[in-house]
């Protein structure tokens, strides 16, 4: 090896490590950058729309994004208040919350023994007294923390509208200047790409958010009419935790059942079934429907890449799971499996078999049946 080559080497080594470690120091601007386009791709046909009537562009992006940030006010305005009445309620009083679990627990245990004839074994109550101060003193002193947290959520927030107004207006020449990198014949193959991975990315943002917001209006509507506290809480939990595929519903319906328990083991029941009859029309019939044009992923696949990104990136981490696998799902398809499947699939030619492999000289000579018939005709005295 040459001093050049060394050379040459050495330098591409020293830029790579410092492409990772500015990656890696970087990468909670590039989560937030990743949310951005996924939500701006979910919204940009609301501004295609907007634009093919006759709305200019940059109206017609702020009006869809101060209608996202008003729906979003409205939803903290009417979510936030009862939740946290009810948190500073628990919070405040904890003999009053130790007094509702044992209460519940009595009235479970009357009630199987009732219907059953069976004695079960209750905690003890003050193990249970124990267990909610340590917990209560717990979540006190994680307040400041989650305050914090929920500041900086709040830039984020404003930072990802940014971006993605940014991206909106910019994306069109940011895509032209991804195909001017890929040679000529092989643009044609890269904007679809592009195309497929955005139509995806926006098809799973709105079937998440029209999913949730379903099953959390369906779940108050329910509620209400049997007439269980905190329906609004109760529901906003449900509907939101269904924005995880697969696994979060369930995370959501334990979470109401045990509220609701505090109040009574009846409004648990409600709960319970509430969420199962509102999961069977999800799944049968929304579901489906709504999600035919996103990602076609295994169920298996998509709850070990909610595992990897909660592991990774907490909460933001399994929200953006999905639709990194979608992408990488698209990128193989693309680029692997659809390529090797054209060149091991055979192809007829002048009806007869090609077997894979066969060179181009091979693939202009006819089979031997066709190449005794063009003699005969060349020849009509034979």
């Amino acid at each position: 090896m040459t001093a050049q080559q060394t050379f040459r080497n050495t330098v591409i080594v020293v830029v790579t490590l410092a492409l990772a470690y500015a990656i890696t120091q970087s990468i909670g601007i590039l989560i937030v950058l990743l949310i951005a386009i996924i939500i701006a791709s979910a919204i940009r046909p609301a501004v295609l729309f907007l634009k093919n009537h006759h709305v200019p562009e940059g109206l017609a992006i702020l009006l869809v994004y101060a209608l996202l940030a008003f729906a979003l006010f409205l939803l903290g305005a009417v979510v936030l208040p009862p939740a946290m009445t009810q948190l500073v309620g628990y919070v405040s009083d904890n003999d009053a919350l130790a007094t509702k679990i044992i209460d519940a627990q009595t009235q479970i245990h009357d009630a199987i023994k009732d219907s059953t004839g069976t004695d079960l074994t209750l905690l003890d109550p003050a193990l249970i007294k124990s267990t909610i101060s340590n917990t209560v003193d717990a979540i006190k002193k994680a307040l400041p923390a989650i305050a914090g947290e929920f500041g900086g959520l709040a830039g984020n927030f404003v930072l990802i509208l940014v971006m993605g107004v940014y991206w909106l207006t910019s994306r069109d020449q940011a895509v032209d200047f991804v195909l001017h990198l890929f040679p000529l014949g092989r643009r044609g193959d890269v904007g679809t790409m592009i195309h497929e991975i955005e139509s995806s990315m926006g098809a799973y943002v709105r079937g998440i958010v029209l999913i949730s917001t379903f099953v959390g209006v369906a779940n108050f509507i329910i509620l209400s009419i049997f007439q269980v506290p905190n329906p609004v809480t109760l529901g906003f939990i449900v509907g939101i935790t269904t924005a995880l595929p697969i696994i979060g519903g369930y995370i959501g319906a334990f979470t109401a059942t045990l509220l609701a328990f505090l109040s009574s083991p009846l409004n648990a029941l409600i709960a319970f079934g509430t969420f199962v009859v509102v999961q069977q029309v999800e799944n049968h019939l929304l579901t489906p429907r709504v999600m035919s044009r996103s990602v076609n992923l295994n169920p298996i696949l998509i709850i070990v890449f909610l595992f990897v990104g909660s592991a990774l990136g907490g909460v933001i981490g399994a929200l953006i799971a999905v639709p990194i696998a979608g992408t990488l799902n698209i990128l193989l398809r693309h680029l692997i499996i659809e390529p090797r499947q054209v060149v091991s699939a055979p192809q007829y030619v002048d009806g007869g078999i090609l077997l894979p492999g066969a060179s181009n000289t091979e693939q202009n000579t006819p089979p031997p049946s066709q190449s005794q018939d063009i003699m005969r005709s060349a020849n009509p005295t034979s």
